[in-house]
């Protein structure tokens, strides 16, 4: 997977454009930029069967194009209605993640991005993996693949419980909380079998399964003589995929457990899904999970969060990390479009983000190019 000579010099150039000044930044962010936007084509003409799927990086190209055409006039950015005295999970979850992005997600109607697909892939399966359905499925399937994503201990819990609410039923209303100015849609709430109440909140992820080769790899191996032992291998690897927790997906659970007030929520779930796609279907592998509860550390984490994220809302400002900036993180993220942080040319960040403050730089455009572009 890379991009062709002439790709890579038009998005190096595309990003000094943008801001970009660091080599090693520039560098960093392609890589992460093809590998979220890259796509494999299939050649029927081919001659070399093996060879039949091409990569191409021609969407992550696209990508910055866009981005520079966005940035060439910022005034016609279309700007959010007056901000809502409430705040939600999910704004406390995306401050956490990084500022600048709550800032540009809150100031601005962004657009979505054609090439967001995988941010639609969660969505999809979101609605049809949901977990008040899951039981009779868990139970019937003879699926290899979708029962894998069961054996979790937690899952099981979550699936003998009753679903009490669920979000993303179209009917499904929103908690109020006057006294702390909160307003939220967990995924689901559920009471177990000893009658205590919990609430739930998934995330889907895209991870590779590695019990997931191709046809042609498993051809190959079953010619050789080396299928079984593969099987095993590929079977070790996938028992041994580590999941780390992040830290805005722990805050999102706890802000439900401090602020809804309507049922006695003991504790809560953070889950992930760890899906891959197959004969173009994508379907759950594996599956993790976090128990939280209001313990000391964590209402420490939360009540710290919490009046960093109150303070930059009320004063409309804060210092900006730029040593922190992960470069892979930006370049994956949803509002990297309208960022002008990533560049690492900004010391501190403003809320609303300022349109201003959104411009291009002057750079010198590669003369080879000159024919092409």
């Amino acid at each position: 997977m890379k991009y062709t000579p002439r790709q890579l010099t038009y998005a190096q150039y595309l990003l000094r454009r943008i801001g970009f000044r660091a080599p090693k930044d520039i560098d960093q962010y392609l890589h992460q930029l093809m590998l979220s936007k890259g796509r494999y084509h299939f050649n029927p003409k081919a001659k070399n069967p093996f060879k039949a799927w091409q990569f191409s990086a021609k969407a992550a190209v696209d990508a910055l194009v866009t981005e520079l055409e966005l940035k060439k006039v910022p005034e016609k950015i279309p700007l959010q209605q007056a901000a809502s005295p409430h705040f939600t999970a999910t704004q406390l979850a995306r401050y956490s993640f990084c500022p600048a992005a709550f800032s540009i997600s809150n100031t601005f109607e962004t657009m979505e991005e054609p090439g967001k697909a995988l941010m639609v892939v969660g969505e999809q399966l979101h609605e049809s993996l949901r977990l008040s359905r899951q039981k009779q499925k868990s139970e019937t399937t003879t699926d290899p693949f979708y029962r894998r994503a069961w054996q979790n201990p937690a899952i099981g819990k979550i699936l003998r419980a009753e679903t009490i609410y669920a979000g993303h039923a179209t009917d499904a209303p929103l908690f109020s909380n006057e006294k702390t100015a909160f307003l939220g849609s967990p995924d689901y709430i559920f009471r177990d079998r000893e009658g205590t109440y919990f609430v739930v909140e998934e995330k889907f992820i895209h991870y590779r399964d590695p019990m997931n080769p191709s046809a042609i790899k498993l051809n190959r191996e079953e010619w050789v003589g080396t299928l079984a032992a593969k099987n095993l291998e590929r079977r070790q690897e996938w028992e041994k995929i580590p999941f780390y927790f992040f830290k805005n997906h722990l805050l999102q659970v706890l802000a439900y457990l401090v602020n809804i007030c309507d049922y006695p929520l003991e504790y809560g779930y953070l889950v992930y899904w760890l899906y891959d796609f197959k004969d173009g279907e994508t379907y759950v592998h594996k599956a993790g999970v976090k128990k939280l509860s209001l313990d000391p550390k964590n209402l420490e984490l939360y009540n710290h969060h919490l009046d960093r994220f109150q303070q930059f809302v009320q004063q409309g400002v804060e210092p900006f990390q730029v040593e922190s900036v992960n470069i892979k993180k930006c370049a994956a993220c949803s509002q990297s479009p309208y960022c002008i942080h990533k560049t690492r040319r900004f010391d501190e960040v403003r809320f609303p983000y300022r349109k201003e403050d959104i411009k291009l730089y002057p750079t010198e455009f590669p003369g080879d190019l000159r024919q092409h572009y």
